[in-house]
């Protein structure tokens, strides 16, 4: 390591909606992902790396924290948007629990984050432990700066449309592409005083699926902006179906997007090489295509295309896969072992089976190495993963006895996790006093 004192520079890569089975390493029959193959291979490779929830902001928070945000309801106070409810929310998460990069930062880190993701904004609290921070979620702030604001009458400044289209403009928010500020990533690597903590939050494997040039080979430019436009409303969450080749339009501007993370890796990974960093690689969670009569992550559905999802841990001291269920929120204690200890054990992360909830608790599931109990309010669902990986065949009624052992594990985490949120919370409202 390049490090004196032998503690090595981290990096941390989230991206977006990348779900599990378009990696090569975790059997996809495509060759989407070459480095993150690569890396897989020399380092460790969990294969049921799980979510803590289908969305990002179901999702991030665990990784930042370790800890699952709240199966509770947000504050009730509808004088603001619920938008607004969701950002108080997580950076209440983040005031309970501290943040990775803050304990970085305690242990000599210098921290650098790129984050195009509103839910992982400054706005949701997530630069806090950063000492430098590219926010490239598309604030309000920065849209009413930008000139072309001024330029057009209140009426249609005030649409979601223009919005939309101003963040197409300046490559920000969900439009975000690596290449846009690969050049200000970098400059700011350079300049980063050893060891440092760097994090990248990629966006282009979200919809709307756009990517450049180069890393198009199955959808042309023409093609990817049609699909966005007749997948929209289908890809967030508005409309139950999409016609097949609609569907299989958007699935191929998707794959060309997987393309481009892993683009990504290879550029990082080869500019990086001298500082020798520990590289963790994941998604915040996935995306379906039908599957389950679902598109998109909006629907908040928690079956395996939208938790199941790539995690990997490359030049850490550890070799290997990992085939037990794991966690995503172990990914905020295995880099601060690997920064502490300058090795990572990936034994320590796996479990027997873990946790994964929509926001509100509005679906449930517990999710072993076979099996996997899901409960909504409406229904009970099991399923046996190794005969039905797919997810179709509801063993509930068939099985009651597995069902109710899956009913009870579940009840001991939503348990758990709502009593270390509790003294958690406690600890928060205990002020300090003033001489002690």
């Amino acid at each position: 390591m390049s490090v004196t004192d032998a503690r090595p520079n981290l990096i941390l890569v989230s991206i977006d909606s990348l779900r599990a089975d378009h990696c090569g390493f975790l059997g996809a029959d495509s060759d989407l992902t070459p480095t993150m193959d690569r890396l897989a291979s020399e380092g460790v490779a969990f294969r049921n790396a799980i979510a803590t929830g289908p969305q990002t902001f179901s999702s991030m928070p665990a990784v930042f924290t370790g800890r699952h945000r709240p199966q509770t309801t947000l504050q009730s106070n509808t004088e603001i948007p619920h938008w607004q409810r969701r950002l108080v929310s997580i950076r209440s998460h983040f005031d309970r629990y501290g943040s990775l990069p803050e304990r970085l930062q305690q242990l000599g880190y210098e921290t650098a984050g790129f984050s195009p993701n509103p839910w992982m904004s400054a706005n949701a609290g997530a630069d806090r432990g950063f000492d430098h921070f590219a926010d490239r979620s598309g604030s309000a702030s920065d849209r009413r700066s930008h000139w072309l604001t001024d330029r057009v009458p209140a009426r249609i400044r005030d649409r979601k449309s223009f919005e939309i289209g101003l963040d197409l403009l300046t490559s920000q928010s969900f439009f975000a592409k690596w290449e846009d500020y690969y050049g200000d990533l970098r400059a700011t690597v350079r300049d980063l005083s050893e060891p440092y903590f760097l994090w990248v939050f990629l966006m282009d494997t979200h919809f709307p699926f756009i990517t450049g040039r180069s890393h198009r080979e199955e959808q042309s430019l023409v093609g990817m902006y049609a699909s966005m436009l007749r997948s929209e409303g289908a890809l967030r969450g508005d409309v139950d179906a999409l016609a097949d080749d609609a569907t299989a339009s958007a699935q191929r501007s998707y794959r060309d997007t997987v393309r481009a993370v892993d683009a990504f890796l290879e550029r990082l990974l080869a500019d990086t090489a001298g500082d020798d960093p520990a590289l963790f690689v994941h998604a915040d969670h996935g995306e379906s295509f039908g599957e389950h009569g679902s598109y998109g992550h909006h629907h908040r559905q928690v079956f395996e295309e939208n938790v199941h999802v790539p995690y990997l841990v490359h030049n850490a001291g550890a070799v290997g896969e990992v085939e037990a269920p794991t966690s995503l929120a172990t990914i905020h204690d295995a880099v601060l072992e690997t920064a502490r200890e300058g090795r990572f054990e990936s034994a320590e992360t796996a479990a027997e089976a873990v946790f994964t909830a929509s926001e509100c608790g509005r679906n449930q599931a517990v999710r072993s190495d076979r099996f996997k109990y899901i409960r909504s309010r409406n229904e009970e669902l099991l399923f046996d993963l190794e005969r039905d990986p797919e997810e179709t065949a509801n063993l509930a009624d068939e099985r009651p006895e597995l069902r109710r052992e899956y009913e009870r594990r579940l009840d001991e985490f939503v348990e758990h996790h709502e009593e270390v949120d509790r003294l958690a919370q406690a600890a928060t409202n205990v002020a300090p006093v003033s001489g002690l």
